[in-house]
């Protein structure tokens, strides 16, 4: 009785340190979002077109604000930004943006010159095709891309990622949202902390990792893979739709084995809070 007894608080404890732990994380999110979008009384327009030789590589590095990046067919990297200050116009004056560029290569700093300065800039950046996206990040703020890619690093804090296009080799991190992704070609990386993960797929052309905490991963395949899969969970359930031969013991929470010929690239799926789907696009 005292050790039935012992494992009910034990186990109600579990539950309960879970329901806090995601409380936080949302709090603090949400708590970060609204001073993303907060109303900003002050706004000033940022425009600088970089005439390049030959696609190479990008980068830019933002603190609050989101950031969008497309690809053109044009070898221009099209930089438009705009500045927002929250209460204090002379505030604007304390973001600068620096631009650093040479025949191949562009570098975008977002620079505060005070902490705690209640502003954020929002950018739209259109770069050539098959450039490389080195790292875009931001801190407080979407991430944000799409077109054809030679690789891409994409990294914010809190905020969400989404990225649709030809890209040959994807990492997508982020601590406090979710991950949303079509049609990437190559291999990708995927990872957030607090947040759920989607992916769309024709098929899988290399290796795919995805992990999460606190939410789930579905992914929907339009053909079927041809690699090794692996698939586990701490709480939640998973879901296959394709035939996979099992290898070792299967259960609710760890599935693995080959996909096809199981000679084609690794697929594995991870998360704690959270069910895993490998799903068929629907007819």
């Amino acid at each position: 009785m005292i050790s039935k007894k012992l494992s009910e608080v034990i186990g109600s404890g579990r539950v309960l340190g879970l329901a806090m732990m995601l409380l936080l994380a949302f709090v603090f999110s949400a708590g970060c979002q609204d001073f993303i979008e907060a109303t900003y009384k002050y706004e000033e327009p940022f425009s600088q077109t970089i005439a390049l030789k030959e696609p190479g590589s990008f980068s830019l590095s933002n603190i609050n604000g989101s950031v969008t990046v497309t690809s053109s067919p044009d070898l221009n990297v099209v930089i438009k930004a705009t500045k927002y200050a929250r209460w204090k116009k002379e505030d604007l004056a304390k973001i600068r943006i620096e631009v650093v560029s040479g025949e191949r290569s562009v570098v975008v700093e977002t620079i505060h010159e005070k902490r705690n300065l209640q502003v954020k800039v929002d950018y739209e950046v259109t770069v050539p095709e098959n450039m490389a996206l080195e790292m875009v990040k931001t801190v407080n703020g979407r991430v944000s891309l799409n077109g054809k890619f030679e690789r891409a690093q994409l990294q914010t804090t809190n905020g969400s990622i989404s990225a649709r296009g030809d890209i040959g080799w994807l990492e997508a991190v982020t601590t406090n949202g979710s991950l949303d992704l079509g049609q990437v070609k190559g291999r990708a990386s995927l990872k957030t902390t607090n947040g759920s993960i989607k992916l769309e797929l024709n098929e899988v052309t290399g290796d795919l990792e995805a992990r999460t905490t606190n939410g789930s991963i579905t992914v929907r395949l339009k053909n079927q893979p041809d690699g090794y899969f692996s698939a586990r969970v701490t709480n939640g359930s998973i879901k296959v739709d394709y035939p996979i031969t099992v290898e070792g013991q299967i259960s609710r929470r760890r599935v693995e084995g080959r996909m096809g010929s199981g000679q084609g690239p690794r697929i594995e799926l991870r998360t704690t809070n959270g069910s895993i789907s490998l799903l068929k696009f629907p007819e």
